[in-house]
């Protein structure tokens, strides 16, 4: 039976390949919205090499001490989470969730040994994000539901949560509390599949890289609707696209013409000043037919079907939208990132260190390291290996280990490993100087004061 998970992360900081997961919240639906067993909230334990961000933990109020006192370690929190997403016939949603929380997810899961993608194509299972979802019915068809609120910041339509639910007249009393957060975006879903039933549906079926790929007539180079936050505006997310090529023989990304740009006459420079855009279709982007462009929202976005027709006549005959001059003005991608912990992306796992990983996770902490040691045929996992066993379970740790956890620890601390992590030093002269400031609230104090005490105790255990 085909049932969504509906999961949302609470995160100590913003780089997904670096920063750990405070809380983790999921509910397992089946395709009406009915609940199926009881809720999961877990909190994940924080190992001493790692600083939490003093601006995420004042925007969800989870402290380390709430973590450490709460949670299990990261280990046993991602398998428990991974059991859940491998259920079979899984569709695991979230929102806003493909451009951070899968990410990670992602890193989570590279970190503690498994393969990072199992999860988003074994036993059936599949992900969603109905972020762009809800920006589409807002664009396309938007009656029934609110969308008046805009984001001061681009005085453009918003998109959070708390405003979406408000003004729809949903309860959420706890936004950034990661099981309340996980019931708002059920709540949505549920209200546009009752409002706009046939966009959900379609959404729904074309979220997948096949689906889409069967829906885009690249060679035919027949335009097609895409809704994204790139395109964010007054008027909406919603652009139509001409689709170019593909990178490669079975590649995700599909380069495509904005056509509501004008013709490119040169290609230096990003998107805004070429109008070509890379579509990830593994990523679970909107996309949609020209059929649904009616004429309200033509009104409503600015462009109307014959502009496009219009503009697709003269892009098929620039000569800078062609495949051999879009690829060889590409910059190449650079990546000098050593350190294991941030490489998830620079090799993937042969399939005999896959079969590695799994027979490592069956053992227990103190044998992890003493039978798994040099069974890897990438070197980085006897790394990982390491750093796992000593983050969850620095209890097994012979003795001489313990003090290498130890300096290691340190060293993360002083010299992060992440440009702009701040030292341990400016990480507690900001904290100190934030505390003793009149702008900051009551509220905000105590959490400062509680990672002031946390990095104190920081220090006594790895770095005096």
């Amino acid at each position: 039976m085909k049932t969504f998970l509906w999961y949302d992360l609470e995160t100590f900081g913003l780089n997904p390949k670096y920063d750990r997961i405070a809380q983790a919240a999921c509910i397992r639906t089946d395709m009406d919205f009915n609940q199926i067993g009881e809720p999961i909230v877990l909190y994940s334990k924080l190992s001493p090499d790692y600083l939490p961000s003093p601006d995420s933990c004042l925007v969800t109020g989870i402290t380390p001490q709430e973590v450490n006192e709460k949670g299990i370690p990261e280990a046993e929190m991602i398998e428990r989470l991974q059991q859940e997403f491998l259920v079979p016939d899984t569709i695991t949603v979230g929102y806003n969730s493909i451009n951070f929380d899968d990410e990670v997810i992602r890193s989570t899961l590279y970190r503690n040994l498994y393969d990072p993608f199992e999860r988003e194509y074994r036993n059936r299972c599949s992900r969603w994000d109905i972020i762009n979802l809800v920006r589409a019915t807002r664009d396309l068809r938007p009656q029934g539901i609110s969308f008046e609120k805009t984001n001061p910041e681009t005085n453009a339509p918003s998109f959070k949560l708390t405003d979406l639910t408000e003004e729809n007249h949903i309860e959420q009393t706890h936004a950034h509390d990661a099981l309340c957060d996980v019931e708002a975006t059920i709540a949505i879903a549920k209200l546009i599949k009752e409002k706009q039933p046939r966009l959900f549906t379609w959404a729904l079926n074309h979220r997948g890289k096949n689906q889409i790929a069967n829906e885009i007539k690249v060679l035919e180079h027949k335009p097609f609707l895409h809704t994204c936050p790139l395109f964010v505006s007054d008027r909406g997310n919603t652009h139509p696209l001409l689709p170019l090529f593909y990178e490669a023989e079975k590649s995700a990304a599909l380069y495509c013409f904005d056509l509501t740009k004008e013709l490119p006459t040169s290609l230096d420079g990003g998107y805004h000043e070429t109008g070509i855009l890379r579509l990830m279709i593994n990523r679970s982007p909107f996309i949609a037919p020209l059929s649904v462009l009616d004429s309200k929202s033509e009104e409503r976005l600015g462009f109307t079907h014959a502009d496009i027709q219009r503009k697709v006549n003269e892009a098929m005959k620039c000569p800078l939208l062609t495949k051999e001059a879009i690829l060889k003005a590409k910059e190449p991608y650079h990546d000098d990132v050593k350190d294991p912990d941030l490489t998830i992306y620079s090799s993937f796992p042969s399939d005999h260190d896959k079969g590695v990983m799994a027979s490592i996770r069956a053992m227990k902490p103190e044998e992890k390291l003493t039978k798994g040691e040099h069974l890897f045929e990438d070197d980085k996992y006897h790394k990982l290996l390491w750093r796992q066993v000593a983050r969850n379970w620095p209890e097994v740790l012979p003795e001489k280990e313990k003090a290498n956890w130890k300096n290691f620890c340190a060293l993360r601390l002083i010299n992060p490993p992440v440009e702009g992590t701040p030292t341990y030093e400016l990480y507690m002269r900001t904290i100190k100087e934030r505390i003793e400031s009149v702008d900051t609230d009551y509220r905000a104090k105590e959490i400062l004061l509680s990672l002031q005490r946390y990095g104190e105790e920081l220090h006594r255990k790895v770095i005096e």
